[in-house]
């Protein structure tokens, strides 16, 4: 029972940081599954007895209500700007014929002129700036060899450049066949055999994301990063852009093999 009731306060806890994380403006508001989450906190609350545990449980349905006001907001704000969907735009300017659509953008269009050229101050400058540089009067010491890494370094020398489309289309279809489910764990979904071929996946996977074949959020529930598929990639993202970071030590994918193991 005390086991349960420690997991039960864990997930608690997960719902109340994944719910600041939109009232801080770091996740969209719609990516929080309010009604799985009302539903998960009606039925941990039978496990609560103590006023630490009911003062947790009203934190996480106060956390709730900021989501459902960030919403709320959102479709608000949107409403009285008369808010258009971009890719509904983008599929009636598909309809549009070339002619007519070239009168439009001549209509629009108001280039600006900018006259650029390089000056003798400016050159003095640039001289003076490159000469006071540290470290050019002598050169920098030769790097001794470094200590050897499990596998190859993670970097662009993993996939080539020529080949890196087809694979990430063989990896978009694999994460589609992979999300049974609508998601699919991240370290999952990238964890191999070797190191070598994790980081690879890794590497090709971050592309998925930032090109829009795939979104990578947190489950509020366990508190784990999942991976979801879309059935076609967006080319420009409805949500604000955040640069997220995820290390992949030898040690990690250690640990990540073992579990599945």
């Amino acid at each position: 029972m005390a086991r349960a009731k420690k997991e039960a306060r864990e997930k608690l806890k997960n719902i109340i940081e994944a719910c600041r994380d939109v009232e801080a403006g770091k996740a969209d508001p719609f990516s929080i599954p309010v009604e799985l989450l009302i539903e998960a906190v009606r039925a941990l609350f039978p496990l609560w007895e103590e006023p630490e545990d009911l003062a947790l449980d009203a934190e996480a349905l106060e956390a709730i209500s900021g989501v459902i006001r960030a919403q709320s907001e959102w479709v608000r704000e949107r409403s009285t700007r008369l808010y258009r969907d971009p890719f509904l735009i983008e599929e009636k300017l598909a309809k549009v014929e070339p002619e007519e659509l070239a009168k439009m953008f001549l209509k629009a269009w108001h280039p600006l002129v900018e006259l650029e050229q390089l000056t003798l101050p400016s050159m003095e400058m640039a001289l003076k700036y490159w000469s006071e540089l540290p470290g050019k009067a002598e050169a920098p010491p030769e790097a001794g060899p470094g200590p050897p890494e499990p596998a190859e370094a993670v970097g662009p020398g993993l996939v080539p450049e020529e080949e890196i489309q087809d694979a990430l289309e063989a990896l978009w279809l694999e994460l589609k066949e992979a999300a049974r489910r609508g998601w699919v764990r991240y370290w999952d979904f990238v964890t191999a055999d070797t190191y070598a071929e994790t980081a690879r996946r890794a590497y090709l996977t971050s592309f998925l994301i930032t090109y829009g074949y795939a979104s990578l959020s947190v489950d509020p529930l366990e508190g784990e990063l999942v991976l979801k598929p879309r059935r076609r990639p967006r080319k420009k993202p409805k949500e604000k852009a955040t640069s997220f970071v995820i290390p992949l030590a030898y040690e990690e994918w250690l640990s990540h093999v073992g579990q599945e193991g």
